[in-house]
């Protein structure tokens, strides 16, 4: 069927392409998810169900503390309040991520253990080409770009702490004043830090909370890239089948048949799972449309001050943020409109088939098929907001106006 492209690569596993992703949910306290691979059934554990749950209240404190702290400084410093906030937001957005990965544990399980058998029938049945399997492999990079802006981002709040440390313990040992102000995290705890011993337990709390921070980010942004790459390729596979479809003529009736069951039935589990994504991310990408137009508005005005202040110390910390938030913006953005796109081809590739010289009963199954995939398919947001590169644009300019409108009031 796919004669010369399908025999030019060896078969690349889909564990190859997804074990980042199954490693940052065992680290939300997911463990058993390494069962996806083994084709076994979940067997959770009592504890593995409220493990998650120990995190989510580390990362409330830490959010707690942030608003305490918020509250403190706005009467005093407009710019710090923004910055405080800019962090907030993007806690909250984390948390809210790993909530949704933990109440819907078990259908995400299910729906890798369902990407993972399409995507081992596609090789078997020589209906993958190697233009999937790059498009599966550029996921799989962009994957890692995000985790490296991401980690940029936490080491960019963990360096001046560490390295002030470091600076005292080496060049001034047998001074005993230090600055116990010097913290990962703008946060106001409720008792007053005078000690090492205090210093270093409220240090290792919230490095706890930045490791825990990175991994909820992670675990929204990274999965979307993949599942929805995943799901598009299924869409290519589809659409390489309808446009090889009865091109030979040589095929039976009976088999053509068989075949077009076939194509039916794959189309009717695309809408499933595209259906499926939908509602998974729906309100994680309501969330991340909402607060993250608030967070570029604020982070662009934090270093717009931080330029004019001459507060260099800071700026690439909050630089790296402004650039994180911007790039999961696009990137929910982009993905949801490739997959909207994706599946909108399999109308035309559908019409496109070679079904002139078919019979009229396998041309009814397919003008079927094809008025199904006639109603458009839009990646909403509960069906008020469509995610696409439009919608990137109002969020952008939508930032852009209510940072002038701070700028002029600061």
């Amino acid at each position: 069927m796919f004669n010369d492209q399908s025999t030019t690569f060896d078969f690349v596993s889909f564990e190859s392409f997804f074990h980042t992703e199954i490693r940052i949910l065992r680290c939300m306290g997911l463990s058993y998810f390494n069962c996806v691979f083994s084709n076994k059934k979940e067997t959770e554990k009592w504890w593995q169900k409220i493990t998650p749950l120990i995190g989510l209240i580390i990362m409330s404190l830490l959010i707690s503390m942030e608003i305490m702290k918020i509250i403190q400084v706005i009467s005093i410093s407009i710019t710090y309040a923004a910055g405080i906030f800019t962090a907030m937001l993007s806690g909250m957005l984390c948390m809210f991520k790993a909530v949704r990965c933990w109440t819907h544990r078990k259908e995400l399980f299910d729906f890798l253990q369902q990407l993972k058998a399409s995507w081992e029938s596609a090789y078997s049945n020589k209906f993958l080409t190697k233009d999937e399997l790059d498009s599966a492999r550029y996921s799989r990079s962009l994957r890692n770009y995000v985790m490296v802006l991401v980690f940029s981002l936490a080491f960019s709040y963990a360096y001046p702490v560490y390295v002030g440390i470091v600076k005292h313990f080496v060049y001034h040992p047998e001074e005993y004043f230090f600055t116990f102000s010097r913290i990962m995290y703008p946060v106001k705890y409720p008792f007053k830090i005078n000690t090492f011993s205090k210093y270093f337990a409220c240090l290792f709390f919230e490095q706890v909370s930045e490791i825990l921070a990175i991994v909820y980010w992670l675990c929204g942004d990274i999965l979307f890239i993949q599942l929805t790459t995943h799901v598009s390729i299924q869409c290519k596979v589809l659409i390489n089948r309808l446009n090889n479809f009865n091109k030979d003529n040589t095929s039976s009736e009976e088999e053509n048949c068989q075949q077009l069951i076939n194509i039916i039935s794959q189309h009717n589990q695309l809408f499933l799972l595209c259906k499926w994504l939908q509602r998974f991310f729906s309100p994680i990408a309501f969330f991340v449309t909402l607060i993250n137009g608030l967070n570029l508005c604020f982070s662009l005005y934090r270093v717009d001050q931080q330029i004019s202040q001459g507060n260099w110390s800071h700026l690439i910390e909050n630089t790296i943020h402004l650039v994180n938030v911007f790039g999961q913006t696009l990137l929910y953005c982009k993905q949801a409109d490739m997959l909207t796109e994706k599946l909108g081809e399999v109308n035309n590739a559908i019409y496109c088939s070679n079904w002139i010289q078919l019979n009229k009963k396998l041309k009814l199954i397919l003008l079927i098929m094809m008025r199904r995939a006639h109603k458009e398919y839009r990646f909403t947001v509960y069906g008020i907001i469509t995610l696409n590169l439009a919608q990137f644009s109002k969020i952008v300019n939508t930032a852009m106006s209510y940072f002038t409108l701070l700028r002029s009031i600061g």
